[in-house]
């Protein structure tokens, strides 16, 4: 019986002293029966080039070449014209293990389940990387339980990369949210809701950089807080008449919130916003056994001063 098609997309942009370790992860898969999508972003440096080099290596790689539009809609782009009956994301400056397609198919076949998820390791760029997969556990979640797992952090997070998805969970038109930041924390817990069970491995497959130039690493802008203000408001209208999410929404929000702030000027507008925020969760999130320890200890804190914290936090990061 012949392996589904999978596709793989990659959006470019500026990371051309990473691409080709990426790449090269992932045309030398375990699983060979893949569609590789590489979306050039208007990508200024030798991305284009190095993208139009691969297909020209490689039959399985597409390339498109499009205006700067940002992660969700290079990402669109590629949904839109994906032949895969599953599809999964890698970031253009992470890499993945041989076995990183393979581990996220063999738990979709054998749980009979439209999304999968495995464990990912955190490193820098100087690191040496330390993969601890001797003890693999597997989990097998409802949509509803999958998402209060999301929400608390604890087995996986809201990330687009290291699952994969049925391509039916996007046929009704769900993408990314173009013109935001943190989209994947708006967006995958609708896939969830449409699928029918979430199957997880701790199994480490993916492998995600921390760099300074990062969305993550870069400095405060408006547009982090203009999308944090955005996407609260969006999970809160979400889940506003769904009280058994009441204890992992507050959790996933106030942490949102902290870690915001913790990068904001403390001249800036809108901290208001987020210290409110925070002060409305923040006992239900110290009441909460299922939270981190760490939160709930922030929370704590919080009660002495929120911009307390918030230098205290500063310290240790």
């Amino acid at each position: 019986m012949k392996n589904p098609l999978i596709t793989i997309i990659i959006p470019v942009y500026k990371v051309e002293q990473y691409l080709e370790k990426c790449v090269d992860s992932i045309i030398n898969q375990d699983y060979t029966d893949l569609e590789i999508i590489l979306v050039d972003d208007g990508s200024p440096d030798q991305c284009g080039e190095i993208c139009e080099s691969y297909a020209k290596k490689d039959f399985r790689i597409k390339v498109i070449h499009k205006k700067n539009g940002g992660l969700s809609d290079a990402r669109n782009v590629a949904i839109d014209v994906a032949l895969g009956e599953y599809i999964t994301f890698v970031d253009s400056d992470d890499y993945v293990s041989e076995d990183y397609v393979s581990t996220l198919y063999e738990l979709i076949k054998k749980n009979d389940c439209k999304i999968s998820a495995s464990g990912f390791t955190r490193f820098e760029q100087d690191d040496v990387l330390k993969v601890d997969n001797e003890v693999i556990k597997e989990y097998v979640f409802s949509p509803n339980n999958a998402i209060k797992a999301m929400f608390y952090q604890k087995k996986f997070d809201t990330s687009a990369w290291a699952k994969l998805y049925h391509r039916s969970l996007f046929s009704d038109g769900l993408r990314y949210p173009v013109g935001l930041l943190y989209e994947d924390l708006a967006t995958t817990y609708k896939l969830f809701r449409k699928s029918d069970k979430v199957a997880f491995s701790t199994k480490e497959t993916y492998f995600y950089l921390i760099r300074s130039t990062s969305i993550e690493g870069a400095p405060f802008s408006q547009k982090k807080i203009d999308s944090t203000m955005e996407i609260i408001n969006q999970l809160e209208s979400d889940f506003n008449n769904l009280p058994q999410f009441k204890r992992p929404l507050s959790s996933r929000i106030l942490n949102f919130s902290f870690h915001i702030l913790l990068s904001m000027p403390f001249d800036n507008a809108n901290r208001l916003f987020l210290i409110n925020k925070i002060k409305f969760y923040r006992l239900t999130v110290v009441k909460d056994k299922e939270a981190k320890m760490r939160s709930r200890i922030i929370c704590l804190l919080s009660y002495l001063g929120i911009n307390n914290v918030n230098r205290i936090l500063k310290i240790i990061k």
